[in-house]
């Protein structure tokens, strides 16, 4: 419960920077606010989330150059194998019906 705590304190201190940010740079002040706030909160959550991860000491995978990695907890970079990129092709826009 203590960890939900903090996340919940992440957001909201995000949020908050996020939105004055926001308010700051964009010419409509509500807008800006809202979307500052929105991404003020997403990078303190993920900034969170990504701490809590290294703290499991479960490796994270990474794609680079075509080639997969596993990075401990300590940062050591293991080689898993070579990947191939996707060969599709994927259209740019959508349309939504």
């Amino acid at each position: 419960m203590k960890e939900n705590n903090a996340t919940i304190d992440a957001l909201i201190e995000g949020g908050v920077i996020g939105a004055v940010l926001g308010a700051f740079l964009s010419k409509d002040k509500e807008e800006g606010t809202m979307i500052g706030a929105l991404l003020g909160a997403a990078i303190s959550a993920t900034l969170r989330a990504n701490s809590a991860a290294h703290q499991t000491k479960i490796p994270v995978y990474v794609e680079e150059e075509g080639k997969l990695y596993a990075i401990s907890a300590n940062g050591k970079k293991k080689f898993i194998k070579n990947i191939s990129k996707p060969t599709e092709i994927y259209p740019t826009e959508f349309t939504l019906k």
